[in-house]
């Protein structure tokens, strides 16, 4: 069992004019090690890790998202 993924956000970056959001994720390798497990694979490049990171990501999003954070427009 991992027990110490360490993840980072850096050099955040917010553009006003398209709403976007931008920032730097440093993981440590027992994040590495999380993403592969949750995968079930160990041959996986450092791109797809980040990919999947980022998909794990907007799943998290939606999950706290509609578990009661969601916004109630008129």
């Amino acid at each position: 069992m991992i027990t110490n993924p360490k993840i980072e956000v850096g050099d955040v970056d917010y553009s006003r004019l398209s709403h976007t959001l931008r920032f730097k994720v440093a993981a440590n390798y027992n994040a590495v090690q999380m993403i592969e497990d949750i995968c079930g694979r160990t041959d996986m490049s450092m791109e797809e890790i980040a990919a999947e990171m980022g998909k794990l990501l907007e799943s998290a999003l939606f999950i706290n998202y509609n578990r009661g954070g969601r916004r109630i427009k008129y």
